[in-house]
């Protein structure tokens, strides 16, 4: 049998109903590690949620050598999958940071932006360093990303507390969808100027 061949009949064993012939096949697969990569990720489109996440916990169990075939990934996945890289990547937690905010950063792919923000959503207060970004991004000119910024920022309570101006200025952002999580957010974060610019709305 073909090494493929044995890691494609492992993540087959990720369907199983039987936990421990699953965790078996899970450990095993971490144990391969790179190799296991282009099919894990493969998985991650799977029709069956459960399998997306039991691949998406072996990737982030393989940990660092993921993140750049996870993120060239994203860019050519379709929404359901793109959705479980992100899964995956909040997974992965801080080592992961540095190629969202990367992505963060480009200007071109509103996409990927969207993601990357979806993705410091998920890690809360994992991603404080990101914060400084997430500020920036509350001004990007793409609702969705906005509206997972003030959400990604809610997730870090009062981490956040350098947000509030901006997110006090976003309060008057076009989209009511922006406006309510820019709410939100202040609410998380619960300092006196923040309570303050939502009593006086």
């Amino acid at each position: 049998m073909s090494d493929e061949q044995h890691i494609a009949d492992l993540i087959e064993d990720l369907e199983d109903f039987d936990d421990d012939l699953r965790d078996a096949a899970k450990k095993e697969l971490v144990t391969i590690g790179e190799p296991a990569i282009p099919q894990l990720i493969e998985a991650l489109a799977h029709n069956l949620s459960d399998v997306a996440d039991e691949a998406g916990d072996v990737l982030a169990a393989i940990g660092e050598p993921v993140i750049p075939v996870l993120m060239d990934e994203i860019v050519l996945a379709p929404k359901h999958q793109a959705l479980a890289i992100i899964s995956t990547l909040t997974r992965i937690g801080e080592s992961a940071i540095p190629a969202l905010l990367e992505a963060l950063n480009n200007k071109l792919n509103e996409e990927l932006r969207e993601y990357a923000v979806r993705a410091f959503g998920g890690m809360g207060t994992t991603a404080v360093s990101a914060i400084p970004a997430l500020i920036e991004a509350l001004s990007d000119r793409e609702d969705e990303v906005r509206t997972y910024s003030a959400y990604a920022l809610s997730k870090m309570g009062e981490s956040a507390v350098e947000a509030v101006p901006a997110l006090i200025k976003a309060l008057e952002d076009e989209s009511d969808r922006v406006k309510h999580h820019v709410a939100f957010a202040l609410e998380q974060i619960g300092t006196p100027e923040a309570l303050r610019a939502l009593n006086g709305r």
